[in-house]
């Protein structure tokens, strides 16, 4: 039965009246002093490094996930493709149905002039060698080729579906005579692309009041919290130490969550002064892997989506990926590993354990976080506790209506080494982004100080009380978004 209930409040600003009317403390009868627990509802599971996800993988894990920068805003440079493959844009000789037949020399509209002879190109069906004669000639918007097919065989012909628009040809090899040549084959170098995102910026701050100070530790209210290295809940009586941890956990929060939903934006702040924010994760892997599903996950699809994002790109030691997910989303992936490994488990392998040496106390039961798939592929499944929380996730899914579709989403993250620094040393793909001397903290006195009134010495300002502040910077940095990815639930898919 609820005898008391003493309402929270929110803002920045901490008086005598705040603190009376939310916990007074007048006429209390005998309280248990070990009985003090958190309601479950209420319990927040982000108040610890654990429960802020993207900070733990990154920030957290200090200068190997982490870098500082001199400005908020920061460029980096992604190669391309190595190769190319021309595209047809046009076939000149449409009516002709057999074309090189008796090693007549057809033509070809491509979209690259970056062949000539002696190449060989190979159409999209590699029984087919195309020998480039001569050169390229631009018409329009595209190069126009003279082509004849390789072979003795007389009677080959090039099949017309093979050179409708769009259709691919790519370089094979190149052919030049054995004495006295004067032909010489092409190459192809890589185009390299620079990207720009900036960071954003963070502050809370509380201002107290001379009495809430004086009053502070008479309410006759305990207050709990998380300690953030131990995770362990702790308590105390006094009101500001517990305010002071709330703010600089909100603080963090406001990092964790805006690296994961925050939009770019830059616009003009007060007096005059620039606001920017920078994309989180979802706004960066908008250029990823995305895949939507509407049913069950399984394994087989989940082998496809990794494949097309690792096939022919890197080699089968270098196909590690994390997986962000929520409650029901671990589940899932639980079951679809289960379904498929129950033909090889026994009752007897890893899910019947012995609780103590009495054998009437037997436990049954595993769950699956990691998959090794074929061809090298890994993946290791965590938990991110955002996607289950409805403070950010309100949309629900439509079979469970208290569940956040979130809660089923799949983001890839590939951690791995992404090229080399400035100095040499290897980078990850994914890192959080500080600007250099950006992040402060402190006190603000004027009668008082969070220790107490100034007695004697100077006062920052003629104000009864002191502010509290705290402000830095972070952004998430992922340097190439084709290494990641999402499987989004979406029911109308």
């Amino acid at each position: 039965m609820i005898i008391k209930h003493y309402d929270g409040f929110g803002g920045n600003f901490i008086d005598s009246q705040y603190l009376g009317a939310s916990y007074d403390g007048v006429g209390k009868p005998h309280v248990f002093q070990d009985t003090l627990m958190r309601i479950f509802s209420s319990q927040n599971r982000f108040i610890t490094n654990g429960g802020k996800l993207l900070i733990g993988m990154t920030g957290a894990k200090g200068p190997i996930n982490t870098m500082e920068i001199d400005t908020e805003i920061y460029r980096w440079y992604l190669q391309g493709a190595d190769y190319r493959t021309a595209r047809v844009i046009e076939n000149p000789e449409s009516s002709n149905t057999v074309l090189g037949i008796n090693n007549t020399v057809f033509r070809l509209k491509l979209d690259l002039d970056y062949y000539a002879e002696p190449d060989v190109l190979l159409a999209e069906n590699n029984n087919y060698a195309l020998e480039v004669i001569g050169d390229p000639i631009q018409e329009g918007n595209g190069y126009v080729y003279s082509f004849r097919l390789q072979g003795d065989d007389m009677s080959q012909y090039l099949p017309s579906y093979l050179v409708d628009p769009g259709r691919e040809l790519s370089k094979g090899w190149t052919s030049v005579q054995s004495e006295y040549n004067e032909k010489f084959g092409t190459q192809q170098y890589p185009s390299s692309m620079q990207l720009e995102h900036q960071i954003s910026y963070f502050a809370e701050k509380q201002t107290v009041t001379d009495k809430a100070w004086r009053n502070q530790g008479r309410l006759g209210v305990k207050f709990l919290y998380k300690d953030p290295m131990s995770g362990a809940d702790k308590s105390v009586e006094k009101f500001l130490p517990y305010a002071e941890a709330v703010m600089q956990d909100q603080f963090h929060m406001d990092m964790e969550v805006q690296m994961m939903f925050g939009k770019k934006q830059t616009r003009a702040g007060h007096k005059g002064y620039w606001k920017k924010t920078g994309n989180g994760v979802r706004e960066q892997l908008k250029d990823s892997w995305i895949d939507i599903y509407s049913s069950a996950l399984t394994v087989t699809r989940l082998k496809d989506y990794l494949l097309n994002i690792f096939f022919a790109r890197v080699n089968e030691g270098d196909r590690k990926m994390v997986a962000m997910t929520g409650t029901y989303g671990s589940l899932q992936f639980h079951n679809m590993l289960a379904s498929v490994a129950s033909s090889f488990l026994t009752v007897d392998t890893m899910f019947t354990q012995m609780l103590s040496k009495d054998p009437r106390h037997l436990s049954f039961g595993a769950q699956f976080t990691h998959y090794q798939g074929p061809e090298g592929i890994e993946v290791t499944l965590v938990k991110n506790p955002m996607y289950d929380n409805r403070q950010y996730c309100k949309q629900t899914h439509p079979q469970y209506s208290n569940i956040p579709v979130d809660s089923f989403r799949y983001t890839f993250l590939d951690f791995g080494g992404a090229g080399t620094s400035e100095k040499g040393g290897a980078i990850n793909n994914i890192m959080m982004l500080k600007e250099k001397d950006s992040y402060a903290w402190g006190y603000v006195h004027g009668t008082h100080t969070p220790t107490g009134p100034v007695k004697g010495g100077v006062a920052g300002g003629l104000i009864a009380g002191y502010d509290i502040f705290m402000q830095g910077s972070a952004g998430v940095w992922i340097k190439d978004v084709t290494r990641c990815g999402e499987l989004i639930y979406d029911s109308q898919s």
